[in-house]
């Protein structure tokens, strides 16, 4: 039976697109069919940064990747608006499943946090947590390594517990040594919120593969 794993974040520029990556090289490593799923994608100036980055790594066409793009750098729901489109959340839903039955593993990547709004439907506005909800993915949370990841895990934790939401663990990203608060966070986030941190991810020239090598021994946790 394929499996899947919808990447969240605290926040946008987190490294969900990062820890994605490196997950999908991982697998296909081993052998896997790996499929990469962002429904939306905001900030695409030239190109779609994030979905290119996954297309060269999964071997997908761009437009198997991502339904929508948008220039503007904002939620989905305000660039729709910005640029008079409308996201279909059925759609969203459909090709989750398109994706899912057609490779092993299918990661789904959101766009900033939990709580950001991708579209209307019949009057009320659909957040990531409601796309989670809906489709019954289980969820990794990426964090923040420095000042202030504490209050934003847990908050993002507390959405996802609301819903019932299966969290695989919490992924610390970009740690440097140069805040002290770096070496107590981990520790502290997971006495709060009870869900392991599987791994910490250093700051790097090659990010996606710090994170390789950081991920490769808690692959198994994840899916």
């Amino acid at each position: 039976m394929p499996k899947s794993i919808f990447i969240t974040a605290t926040d946008t520029g987190v490294g969900k697109t990062t820890v994605s990556a490196a997950l999908a090289k991982i697998l296909r490593d081993k052998g896997f069919r790996v499929g990469y799923y962002k429904p939306v994608e905001t900030g695409c100036i030239d190109e779609c940064t994030d979905g290119k980055l996954l297309s060269e790594i999964t071997g997908q066409p761009v437009d198997e990747i991502t339904l929508y793009r948008f220039e503007a750098p904002v939620a989905p729901y305000v660039a729709e608006k910005l640029e008079d489109s409308q996201i279909d959340i059925e759609l969203l839903y459909a090709h989750l499943d398109y994706l899912k039955a057609k490779y092993d593993y299918l990661i789904v990547e959101g766009a900033g946090g939990i709580r950001v709004p991708i579209t209307e439907h019949f009057g009320q506005i659909i957040t990531y947590a409601d796309f989670v909800y809906e489709a019954s993915l289980p969820v990794l949370v990426v964090a923040r390594a420095g000042l202030g990841t504490i209050n934003h895990t847990v908050l993002t934790v507390d959405v996802l517990n609301f819903i019932n939401a299966d969290i695989k663990g919490i992924i610390i990203n970009g740690y440097s040594g140069r805040d002290i608060s770096e070496d107590s966070n981990p520790e502290v986030i997971a006495e709060m919120t009870g869900i392991d941190i599987l791994a910490v991810c250093s700051q790097s020239e090659d990010p996606v593969e710090e994170c390789y090598y950081r991920l490769l021994g808690v692959v198994d946790l994840i899916f």
